[in-house]
């Protein structure tokens, strides 16, 4: 499976997953689309990556980093719209995509942000070295990553 950037957004390629997800109660897969069509995010500021993980054609997993837009600090990265599909959970993929937009995002910024509304993504953001301790505004979770 490979990590790649996503670089343009396609119809075909989030279709899948937003298919997926709002039966789940996820509407932020279809506000990732909505936003990339109206041009309000499309990842192509400084510093931002929209990743995907890739079987073949497939894009299995999707999530992306980019300014923290609720904060005004250029050093202050913000985690948004990652979603795994069902079948492909609990098999890594999820730790691998926040490891690659972990990566991408130290080479711009020095804290990560982000917000999650469900516990079991809370405590994956935690095994990953995320602080749910309040810090920020907006943000459920939080990590310092100490480069730029």
């Amino acid at each position: 499976m490979r990590t790649i950037p996503i670089n343009p957004l396609t119809q075909a390629l989030i279709q899948p997953m937003i298919a997926a997800s709002l039966p789940e109660g996820f509407g932020f897969v279809q506000r990732l689309w909505d936003d990339y069509l109206l041009g309000v995010q499309t990842f192509s500021e400084p510093g931002a990556a929209l990743l995907g993980i890739f079987e073949e054609e497939a894009c299995l997993a999707i999530g992306g980093v980019h300014p923290d837009p609720y904060l005004n600090d250029p050093q202050i990265g913000r985690i948004r719209h990652v979603y795994v599909l069902p079948d492909y959970r609990r098999h890594g993929l999820g730790r691998q995509l926040m490891t690659a937009l972990i990566d991408h995002a130290s080479g711009h910024f020095s804290t990560l942000t982000l917000r999650t509304l469900t516990k079991e993504a809370a405590a994956f953001y935690v095994s990953l070295g995320f602080s749910d301790v309040p810090r920020y505004d907006q943000a459920t979770h939080w990590l310092d990553i100490g480069n730029t």
